[in-house]
This record gives structure tokens, sequence and C-alpha cells, in this order.
């Protein structure tokens, strides 16, 4: 397999598939990587249909050039999926909701999978990155790997310093995200975090993107907002996870081609729901 250093094709919050130019890129992106999304009809509870404004379409490799990739991305999606909604009734508890007090809001979710090879890197270089520090734009995150083992993912912990995760057979890793964060008035912050690959082996992970229904309303909880914990600036309004995705990509990729002239990031008026239900006048 060629490495080389670029930033995956994708399709989620874009109208068509995009490629980074390469010259554009910081030292430090070392990694391939390619991303496919929710299919609703696949999902073995959602509500197998999605809004048509918010629907992308897979570009999968042809069945010539790997005919396991795609029924295996789709198995394990429907895998994910499951144990996801179960994470947020556990969430909810732990945030003092209902335990299904999401369960509306993930019909039909933000679902992405993104199969990422991360080759390694000299063990002295300290100016490269695999994957350069972010947070997460969704609600959470899961991660597996292979191997297992591999010390490369770093997390910065609320002492501004980098650690690396014990990794654990047979486990996930779950970051939290930036909706995470804005639900809970940054109560839960999302984690910062970034891939340095010097282990000498080569890193293969599969995360998994969950994020509420792109045209469900996201606002700071009531619970989260106090006189001791006033509400943070630039949470003053609601806003849907598409606009919220978007908002972030137009920030992240302003310079990309296919971030020119995308100037209006939100739905139309009357497409902005609560627990599924439109909400007039948004």
């Amino acid at each position: 397999m060629k490495v080389h250093q670029s930033l995956s094709p994708t399709y989620m919050g874009y109208e068509e598939l995009y490629y980074t130019n390469v010259n554009r890129l910081s030292k430090g992106d070392l990694k391939e990587s390619m991303t496919t999304g929710y299919e609703p009809d696949l999902d073995p509870e959602g509500a197998e249909y999605q809004p048509e404004i918010i629907i992308r379409e897979n570009i999968w490799p042809s069945d010539t050039d790997c005919s396991s990739f795609k029924p295996a991305m789709r198995e394990y999606r429907a895998a994910c999926l499951s144990l996801m909604r179960k994470l947020t009734r556990v969430m909810a508890r732990a945030m003092s909701l209902d335990e299904h007090y999401f369960d509306k809001k993930f019909t039909y979710p933000v679902a992405g999978i993104r199969g990422m090879h991360y080759p390694p890197q000299p063990p002295d270089d300290e100016g490269s990155t695999g994957l350069g520090a972010h947070t997460d734009v969704q609600f959470m995150k899961m991660i597996s790997q292979d191997p297992f083992d591999v010390k490369s993912l770093e997390v910065l912990n609320a002492t501004g310093r980098w650690i690396t995760p014990r990794l654990e057979p047979q486990t996930f890793v779950v970051n939290l995200g930036d909706i995470m964060a804005r639900l809970t008035n940054d109560v839960y912050l999302s984690t910062v975090h970034r891939v340095r690959n010097r282990s000498g082996q080569e890193r293969y992970s599969l995360p998994f993107f969950f994020g509420l229904n792109n045209d469900e309303l996201i606002s700071s909880l009531p619970n989260f907002v106090s006189p001791k914990t006033p509400l943070r600036e630039g949470y003053e309004r609601g806003m849907t996870g598409y606009e919220h995705y978007n908002r972030r990509m137009q920030r992240a990729h302003h310079k990309h081609f296919t971030a020119v002239d995308k100037i209006e990031t939100a739905l139309p008026k009357g497409l902005t729901k609560v627990d599924g239900v439109v909400v007039d006048g948004l």
C-alpha cells in the first residue's frame, strides 16, 4: 500500500467527494483514510429514512478491488449503532436525565466510520503528527484499533500534558465531542487528542463518529446552567447538528475549494426539529 500525505476522501458536510490539495497541508498529516456514512435503510433501530437535504451517498470501492470492504463496514456500522445507542442512555442518566431522553434525537444519526492507516514515524521526529490536535465535532466517538496496544493516540489532560491512554484488548476508546460540550454548557468537555505513531508499527483504526439527527436543535440543557455555571458565550442560541458541523468544517477548511461560496451553513427555515417535531419559526 502506498503511503502519502493526504486528507481522506469523504462525503460528510459537503455536496460531493473531495480531496485535499496536498500542498495546503502542514507538515504532519501522515495518514491514509476513507470515510463512509450513515445509510438509513440499514439501521436496525432507526427511522429508515432521512430528510432529503441531509442525505449523502457513499462511494464504495468496487467489488473487484475489494469485495469484502462494503459488507464488513455495513455490518460493523450496525453493531456500532446498537452499542452507541446504549451508551447514550448511560450518558443521559449521568446527565441527570431520563435514560430515554436522547432516543428520538438519534433516529437517523450521523454515523460515520473512518478507516485509518498510520504508518510508523521516525521515533525522533518531534515535528510531525499522523493527525494533528483537535476535538471531535459530534456527540461521541468510539475507536477500535489494530494492533490494540500500539501507543500512538495521545490525549491532552486537565493539566495540559499529553498522555497516552492505556489500551486493553477487546475494548474501545470513547471520546466526548463538541456537541456533548454544547449540550452540557462545557461541564463535559470534548476531548483534545492527536495521533503520533512513533511505535515502529503500522497502526490501523476504525473511529465511529456518532451525532444527533442533523436537523435536531442543539441547546445547552437547563440543568447545566446556573449562577455558578452561567451560559457560555457562544451558546446563547441553539443550532442544528447540520449547522454545527458545517460551521466547524467551514472554519477548519476555509481555504479548501469546496468551502468557497458556502456562506449559508444552516438548514432552510421550517426544517429544524426537536425530538423529530418541526419547530415553527426556526
